[in-house]
């Protein structure tokens, strides 16, 4: 029986925390459990902070497919119809 890891690794740190929480939503729609850390730190020094970033660590057998979704929500260009 193969034997899942459970080990996080960090995804990507982004800027501001409502970023994270954007990217945050798009990983959890797609069956994508993650962590979000150093949010507080970021919120505390200002909305775009130069000592820290929000972090997202995602498992690392997620790591491959996140990268994915991570890209495609980051690329996304094209405008909402109504």
């Amino acid at each position: 029986m193969a034997e899942n890891n459970k080990n996080t690794v960090r995804l990507t740190t982004c800027n501001t925390s409502f970023e994270a929480r954007v990217l945050e939503g798009a990983l959890n729609n797609e069956g994508i459990n993650c962590i979000v850390g150093n949010e507080n730190m970021t919120n505390f020094f200002g909305m775009v902070s130069l000592f820290s970033g929000v972090d997202i660590f995602v498992l690392e057998d997620d790591y491959d497919r996140a990268v994915e979704i991570l890209n495609n929500a980051r690329n996304y260009t094209e405008p909402v119809q109504n």
